[in-house]
């Protein structure tokens, strides 16, 4: 056994050997005396200066070598001051009863004095004497308010001592100072257990009511798709639980700004929110696993603060959300960490909102291009069988036709067979440039040159439709880096828009340049386009007019604005109603390499 062992007496050898006498067990291991010892924590906790102070000065005053406050178990002794005390039990710090006077004073309650230990009937065989150089004792009890006695305040001397009144009385008032300290700490813990307590009700309660918020705010943002009434209902909600008032901004097709939902509990300070200029700063979507204070902006200022935060969705930004409060209300990270899980929130409903408009949107359009190609692939094919059924009676019938009515019928039937490639054509481009597939190269092209080779097409067409072609500008080279079928697809669409809506009245294509810059006009007298179309007209199946009679998928203008934008130019209109139309296509001669993004 190693000298440690053998100081210790064997601590680690279990409860047996560690025991007090029998008939001192009764006392020490009654149950309320130990509850009230646990109570205090002090068990092996750390040496204390506060402690150590009564048991230093208790050791000069009395003038011993030896000072503790000992704290008994039912099968040890723990020091939580050992003054003096020889290794290794100051690095213990306890002992088993097996070395203990103390538990004769916890036992019975009453001061002991030893003045040669060696000697005394009952204490003589206590280890404490060889192991612990024990000779002469003296221990008063330290008594809980409870009237349990949970340990001792003692002095030890290795030698004899014969014990005075004044020792005693010494002993008894740092007793009192020991107990003090003790059952303020009891005290204090009891509090401190009391507002942790409090504290952790109070989290717990608030994080129910977040809980129970967020599932509320989930069950009120999946009631529909309409989407303004629903945010309504939800900025009512996030209210006052997340701050004391809410709104919510929307990003339109146009990329601005739109308030769409406002509460705040102050009537007349929603009445000011509503009344504010909608907000120009959009916020870069909150990255995945950032900090907590990334992706929002707070202000803070004499109205209160506001907090605010981006509705983004796999890194696209859809609006925002703004939380306010007033002066006296400073949300902390636990409103910051509700506020950014009610924002993540909408932003999904917004998203699923939009998918749904978009997949009807995209329904409609299906639904109105079948309607759009059944009529205009059915037209073509009507003239063919017609004709075809022409030419077979004409077989039937044994009677051979004139050359002047085979070449019409054929003419007919060119025509026709044109119009369905072109109508092919712009079914493919479709899906090209849906796919991001409309690729060409970049080749030295003039467009003065294309202009005049796409007229001589148009000759026949020109005189059907009774207008004159006037063209401008077109002697002089306009070269660029650009590609000639693609050029050509411009212009054709331009002129055939033209044909179709000028009314027979003159049409004039136009080329101006200067060094860096070419620019095509088609302008016609017909109809015209009211200034709200202007847009719309230059999207898919749309035309500037919605009768049927005048023909095509309305794709023209939108294949045009995607081929010239690949260019990396641009194509705008001039028009109102009844005053005819001018298309003007501006392009670069030598656009970026770079792909330019088409617009699906």
């Amino acid at each position: 056994m190693s000298d440690s062992a053998s100081h210790t007496g064997g601590l680690e050898h279990g409860a047996e050997r560690n025991a007090a006498p029998r008939e001192l067990q009764p006392a020490l291991c009654r149950e309320r005396r130990l509850e009230v010892l646990r109570h205090t924590a002090l068990l092996d906790t750390p040496a204390e200066e506060a402690f150590d102070r009564l048991a230093r000065l208790a050791t000069r005053v009395i003038g011993v070598p030896v000072g503790l406050v000992t704290l008994v178990a039912e099968d040890r002794q723990f020091f939580k001051s050992c003054v003096g005390l020889p290794p290794p039990w100051c690095d213990v710090r306890q002992t088993p009863l097996t070395h203990s006077f103390c538990m004769h004073v916890v036992a019975t309650g009453q001061p002991l004095l030893i003045e040669d230990a060696r000697q005394h009937p009952v204490l003589r065989e206590n280890l404490a004497i060889d192991q612990l150089g024990v000779v002469a004792y003296a221990g008063v009890p330290l008594t809980a308010s409870e009237g349990e006695v949970i340990g001792t305040f003692c002095v030890i001397d290795t030698r004899p001592r014969a014990w005075t009144d004044g020792d005693l009385d010494i002993l008894v008032a740092l007793a009192i100072s020991v107990m003090t300290e003790i059952e303020l700490r009891a005290s204090r813990a009891l509090e401190f257990q009391a507002r942790a307590a409090e504290t952790a009700h109070a989290e717990s309660e608030a994080a129910r009511e977040r809980l129970a918020l967020l599932a509320e705010l989930s069950a009120v943002l999946a009631e529909g798709f309409e989407l303004q009434a629903v945010l309504a209902r939800a900025v009512r909600l996030v209210v006052p639980l997340v701050a004391e008032g809410c709104m919510v901004e929307l990003l339109d097709r146009d990329g601005r700004l739109r308030r769409v939902a406002v509460f705040h509990q102050d009537a007349h300070e929603e009445e000011r929110l509503r009344s504010l200029p909608e907000s120009r700063v959009l916020l870069e979507p909150e990255p995945r696993g950032g900090p907590p204070v990334a992706g929002h902006m707070r202000v803070t200022g004499p109205e209160g603060s506001s907090l605010r935060l981006p509705l983004s969705i796999h890194g696209r930004v859809l609006g925002a959300v703004v939380f306010t409060s007033s002066p006296s209300r400073h949300p902390g990270e636990t409103e910051l960490a509700l506020a950014r899980d009610v924002a993540r929130r909408m932003a999904m409903t917004v998203e699923n909102a939009r998918l749904y408009e978009e997949a009807n949107e995209a329904i409609q359009l299906r639904d109105r291009f079948l309607s759009i190609a059944s009529h205009e692939l059915r037209t073509p094919l009507t003239a063919l069988r017609l004709q075809a059924q022409s030419l077979l009676r004409g077989a039937h019938q044994a009677r051979p036709l004139g050359p002047g009515e085979v070449s019409s019928k054929a003419r007919v039937i060119s025509r026709q067979v044109e119009r369905l490639g072109h109508l092919v054509d712009e079914l493919l481009d479709i899906s090209r440039i849906k796919e991001g597939y409309l690729s060409f190269q970049l080749e030295r092209v003039d467009l003065a040159d294309v202009v005049r080779e796409v007229v001589t097409r148009f000759h026949e067409d020109m005189s059907r439709s009774g207008s004159m072609l006037v063209l401008a500008g077109v002697d002089a080279p306009a070269v660029g880096q650009w590609n000639r079928l693609r050029l050509e697809q411009v212009v054709i669409n331009l002129l055939t828009n033209a044909i179709k809506y000028g009314k027979g009245r003159p049409i004039r294509v136009e080329l101006r340049s200067d060094a860096d810059t070419v620019w095509l006009t088609v302008s016609d007298e017909g109809i015209g386009i009211a200034p709200r179309d202007h847009v719309r007209i230059f999207e898919r199946f749309e035309r500037a007019v919605s009768e049927q009679h005048y023909g095509g998928f309305g794709l023209g203008l939108w294949i045009v604005r995607e081929i010239v934008q690949r260019l990396g130019g641009s194509i705008c209109v001039c028009s109102t109603l009844g005053a005819g139309s001018v298309f003007t296509v501006e392009l670069p001669r030598h656009p970026e390499r770079s792909p330019v993004p088409l617009l699906h």
